[in-house]
């Protein structure tokens, strides 16, 4: 009875079910890491600040670690002084806001609510045809801008409160820091394990993402003294009280893009109008809108983009995208994207036209492992005992 030839046979059920199984177990680990990354998104922030936070503050770690027996120890000291340098400015900055939000709010509940404010408006120079208009149909100026006001104040006290979020967001992101600061080899070991490169090329990528850490960090220390200075020297210029604490609330707050300086200049520049000094309040507003305009965008990203080595228009692309996609942490998100997509493109290229120099560093750092490996443990290699 003749065999049936193998590339004639059919194929069973099982040998079938069997040619399904890798298309299976990639669908089952593409929907997973999808599973992975919609649970990661929520603490995106927190992740994002806290390998910033590692990146800056390795430094200061490897201090430890060459002063400090113990490596858990010395994570834990380099945690606690960040923590520090973070939470210290912070307080201090929600202590003066909400101190002064709630002298506002106080004032304005204990001033008269249907005279003042009106007379002051239509006594001054501009504003007051357009007070007699809103008389005219009906609106009560005192009553309004009173309302708006302490609607106003009520907000800002719970925004410089914060809230129970945004302390899990600061909970995890310095724990992510101190697991990146005590794992660090190891995690960069997986990291190059899983990305698709050779060594060299992985490291040139891993590089460009930290080098935007740091330009960026850079980038917004300058110009957060230059805002910083530059308001109390304002406050100081135009007779407004505590220049020197102002500035210094000033700095801190210029590290966050969508809160910033103008939390502090807006009210006082109200102030001085109502105070009837319209050529102070106009000098404050030109600096906060000067300040906001060229320090925090064209000063900054030229900071940025000379240390990222990047052409300025991508880099401010890169940085007001991540701001309005992610929020605060698109400050560093946003560069980070852009460098590490750079990097991977400069990879591709090498590849492409045969200039290979990352290849070659890679097979050089290989042989000097495989070198250092061999001398490491002599006991591997086999002796030659004399005959």
């Amino acid at each position: 009875m003749p065999v049936p030839n193998a590339a004639t046979r059919e194929e069973s059920p099982a040998d079938i079910a069997r040619g399904y199984r890798p298309i299976a177990l990639a669908l089952l680990t593409l929907a997973l890491v999808s599973l992975c990354i919609v649970l990661l998104l929520p603490f995106l922030p927190a992740l994002a600040w806290g390998v910033a936070l590692a990146v800056i503050a390795w430094p200061l770690q490897s201090w430890m670690l060459r002063n400090v027996p113990r490596r858990n120890l010395a994570t834990v000291l380099t945690t606690a002084v960040v923590l520090v340098l973070i939470v210290g400015p912070g307080l201090f900055v929600v202590f003066q806001l909400s101190r002064e939000a709630a002298a506002t709010a106080e004032h304005i509940r204990g001033a008269p609510s249907e005279t003042g404010l009106r007379d002051k408006l239509a006594d001054a120079p501009g504003t007051g045809a357009a007070v007699e208009w809103l008389e005219r149909v009906g609106v009560n100026v005192d009553r309004e801008v009173h309302r708006a006001i302490q609607e106003n104040t009520r907000d800002m006290t719970s925004l410089v409160q914060g809230s129970l979020l945004g302390i899990v967001q600061f909970a995890v992101a310095m724990f992510i820091l101190f697991h990146i600061l005590l794992d660090r080899e190891w995690l960069r070991n997986r990291a190059r394990e899983l990305l698709p490169m050779s060594r060299a090329e992985s490291d040139h990528v891993m590089k460009s993402a930290a080098n935007s850490v740091h330009a960026n960090l850079h980038a917004t220390l300058i110009t957060s003294v230059i805002d910083g200075l530059g308001g109390g020297l304002m406050f100081w210029l135009f007779g407004l009280p505590s220049p020197v604490t102002w500035g210094v609330v000033m700095f801190v707050l210029s590290f966050l893009p969508l809160l910033g300086t103008w939390i502090v200049w807006l009210p006082a520049a109200a102030v001085l109008t109502l105070g009837g000094l319209w050529l102070n309040a106009l000098g404050l507003l030109a600096w906060g809108i000067a300040s906001s305009v060229v320090v925090d965008n064209i000063i900054y990203v030229r900071i940025a983009g000379d240390r990222m080595r990047l052409h300025q228009v991508p880099a401010l692309l890169a940085f007001l995208g991540g701001l309005a996609v992610f929020g605060v942490s698109g400050m560093i998100l946003g560069p980070g994207i852009l460098a590490v997509t750079v990097a991977l493109l400069d990879v591709w290229h090498q590849r492409a036209t045969g200039t290979t120099p990352l290849a070659e560093a890679s097979i050089a750092s290989t042989h000097a492992v495989a070198r250092a490996s061999e001398t490491a443990v002599p006991a591997l290699r086999p002796e030659v005992v004399p005959g």
